[in-house]
């Protein structure tokens, strides 16, 4: 099943329904494929959750740019119904990636840490199969509602509504993709330092990526070829900073329960806990520090870029 990250025969010429019938199509038989076997299948492949986790991210990002071009009431039950999957898939993968990390951890590779990789194995499998009920459970209560509108939503296009619509996909693109290239750059040049203004503009990384994914045919290739390799390196350079303060947060406040419940086991954890902390600490200065060599990089790359021309370009 492909994963729908690019979609073949989006021309900038095409008619701004037409488009937005074949990204939502396309969109939406991502997480339809993923959805049953995430619930069914979880321990066959953790790719599934993985999958379906960022299949609803794209289907979201889809119904973002097109939303000028669908009903109110359906537009609000398509991307309710994916809120509530995309959290649920969200938790379980993130337990996923943990239980994964865990073995190659330098910390809990010795002797010492050996216990604590053992415990914290088992507490994150327990926390991954209550995940994978919440996931189950988010399925139940948004599958019929998904289902049904991801069916019936590309049907339910309509010219763009608005002041000043667009007249083709290519306005489109430049219009949508433009404001949020902007937006990204104003962010970066603002140098946020703290984890929640890090985290925004991680966010925002994101949104410009699955957006030059549906409009890529509408720029040359060095948007494909050097802008989206940017954006995804500052994806993860915060992503490594937010997993490692979520994690510190995390893992804090568990050391601090087995202190309190089980204190007499403390000691024989103390070494891999401190040790696993200490390696996710040291990950946030580094990507700061790498956030900070990529804003430099950024500034060059954008500088004197013209959405509007790239397009015109491309149609020309």
């Amino acid at each position: 099943m492909p994963d729908g990250k690019w979609i073949e025969g989006l021309t900038p010429e095409m008619s701004v329904p037409n488009a937005a019938r074949e990204v939502l199509d396309a969109r939406f038989k991502v997480v339809r494929h993923y959805l049953p076997l995430a619930i069914e299948k979880p321990s066959e492949d953790p790719e599934y959750v993985h999958q379906l986790r960022v299949g609803t991210r794209r289907a979201g990002a889809a119904l973002r740019v097109f939303a000028d071009c669908l009903p109110r009431k359906h537009l609000k039950a398509a991307r309710l119904s994916l809120k509530l999957i995309r959290r649920a898939a969200g938790d379980a993968r993130d337990w996923d990636v943990f239980l994964l990390g865990l073995p190659a951890t330098k910390p809990l590779a010795s002797e010492l840490g050996k216990t604590a990789l053992d415990f914290l194995t088992g507490y994150a499998m327990g926390e991954r199969a209550a995940a994978q009920v919440r996931l189950v459970d988010a399925a139940a209560e948004a599958m019929d509602t998904f289902t049904k509108e991801s069916e019936n939503l590309p049907a339910l296009v309509h010219e763009p509504k608005g002041d000043n619509p667009p007249a083709t996909f290519g306005d489109l693109a430049a219009h949508h993709l433009g404001e949020l290239l902007a937006s990204l750059t104003v962010a970066a040049k603002a140098n946020p330092t703290t984890p929640t203004a890090l985290h925004q503009l991680r966010i925002l990384s994101k949104r410009v990526r699955y957006a030059l994914e549906i409009f890529a045919t509408c720029f040359p290739p060095v948007f494909k070829e050097t802008v989206y390799p940017a954006v995804e390196q500052v994806q993860e350079l915060l992503g490594d900073v937010q997993d490692a303060t979520v994690g510190l947060t995390r893992l804090g406040g568990l050391r601090d329960r087995i202190k309190k419940v089980v204190p007499v086991e403390w000691p024989r954890l103390r070494k891999g806990f401190e040790g696993l902390m200490q390696s996710m600490r040291a990950k946030i200065p580094a990507g700061r520090k790498g956030f900070q060599k990529w804003r430099k990089e950024w500034a060059k790359l954008i500088d004197g870029l013209k959405v509007e021309t790239a397009v015109a370009s491309v149609t020309a």
